[in-house]
């Protein structure tokens, strides 16, 4: 019984590391390019291959991005230590 519990746990724990380049940059990529990216219009006031940004943005990124299982990759970024 104790391992259907355990593997209940595992199955529904969320991923406890969510990296930029792998997770993050890729939505980014999908949704903001070309203007947030090197040589766009918005890229000099807020540049979105930094991490940085994002961190300093947050969920405001949500009004462009709506999907909620990349909202989830976000807010997961959002949540690590720094």
């Amino acid at each position: 019984m104790w391992y259907l519990v355990l593997l209940l746990y595992v199955r529904s724990a969320p991923a406890t590391t969510t990296d930029f380049a792998k997770d993050i940059r890729p939505i980014l990529e999908q949704r903001c390019v070309p203007c947030h990216f090197a040589g766009g219009k918005m890229y000099a006031r807020l540049p979105f291959d930094r991490p940085q940004t994002i961190d300093r943005l947050g969920t405001k990124l949500f009004t462009r991005i709506r999907d909620e299982k990349q909202r989830e990759v976000i807010r997961r970024f959002l949540a690590r230590p720094h």
